[in-house]
């Protein structure tokens, strides 16, 4: 079977930052990289305005069943077929992405600890702790350069994202075995998840 390792934290902590660098520490020969933010629900089916309306970061948005069967099947050693997602519309894009099985698997998200049956997949959960001035910048210039929002678009959506994380996404915090400071260099990131696991 193979290590599951979830990374967690609030918006722009810094989880997609650490994975892109462990990855680039370990080599895709032995760790894959599952997140989270690809298994929003398609909204194809709802006008454009009605979209805008959903709040992106409450689990609800989330196919957490299939993301929950995507983990269970790497885990056990077979590839999935993982959504791809465009952030401009809210839909799926047609075609899938597969991921390989490797020795190693890191899911990463704002919720990927938000329920119980969800941590009890994985071997270790890390939380990326970052001060929320820094989050808001990150996230502000992610959103304006990757998903073509306005600031005040932003700024709603950045206020739903706080709202939930109280609620659901702070819970890994709690649970997690190791917290890492986001406010550092990637590198230093990694050399911290590192010393703490056995991946070299």
């Amino acid at each position: 079977m193979n290590r599951v390792i979830a990374v967690a934290g609030g918006s722009g902590s810094g989880k997609s930052t650490l994975a892109k660098a462990l990855l680039t520490a370990c080599g895709p020969e032995r760790l894959a990289v599952l997140p989270i933010d690809a298994y929003y629900h398609d909204l194809s089916h709802l006008e454009a305005g009605a979209r805008e309306e959903v709040n992106f970061d409450h689990p609800d948005a989330l196919d957490l069943e299939l993301f929950s069967r995507h983990v269970e099947t790497l885990r056990a050693g077979q590839p999935v077929h993982c959504p791809t997602y465009d952030f401009t519309t809210h839909c799926r894009r047609a075609p899938t992405l597969t991921i390989e099985p490797r020795e190693t698997i890191l899911v990463e998200g704002i919720l990927v600890a938000a329920h119980s049956h969800l941590r009890a997949l994985y071997d270790e959960l890390v939380f990326v702790e970052t001060p929320a001035d820094l989050r808001w910048g990150r996230r502000l210039e992610r959103d304006q350069r990757d998903r073509g929002r306005d600031r005040a678009s932003i700024d709603v959506f950045w206020a739903r994202a706080e709202n939930t994380f109280a609620q659901w996404g702070s819970k890994a915090l709690g649970a997690a075995d190791l917290v890492i400071k986001g406010d550092q260099l990637p590198e230093q990131m990694v050399a911290e998840l590192l010393a703490y696991t056995d991946l070299r």
